[in-house]
């Protein structure tokens, strides 16, 4: 695997759309740190999405998968890659995060009239 290059990772994450006044710098070392975890596929994941700009599929987790992190949660690419390596980590305690989270969304949704 390769080694990321911290700045890169940065602006391409600027390019995504993130806000350096909002924990950039947290995020860029979050997915860096992926390569620590005794799972690799999250980095993996990670390396891959930087050469292709593409995310790969990946086995539901607990009931959670891409489909999941992306229409329930609004995820972006990057922090697909971070719940995806959350999940890897410890998947029942992170899949109920995920899953609360979902529901706490859609409390705060207005109701349909």
């Amino acid at each position: 695997m390769s080694m990321i290059n911290k700045n890169e990772l940065k602006q391409r994450l600027i390019d995504e759309g993130y806000i350096e006044e909002y924990g950039l710098d947290r995020t860029v070392e979050n997915l860096i740190n992926l390569e620590n975890l005794e799972n690799k596929a999250a980095y993996e994941m990670l390396c891959t999405w930087l050469k292709t700009g593409k995310i790969q599929k990946f086995e539901s987790i607990e009931g959670i998968d891409l489909k999941f992190l992306r229409d329930e949660l609004h995820m972006k690419n990057p922090a697909i890659i971070l719940a995806y390596g959350m999940l890897l980590y410890d998947p029942k305690h992170n899949a109920i995060a995920l899953k609360r989270e979902k529901d706490r969304r859609n409390c705060m949704k207005p109701a349909k009239l």
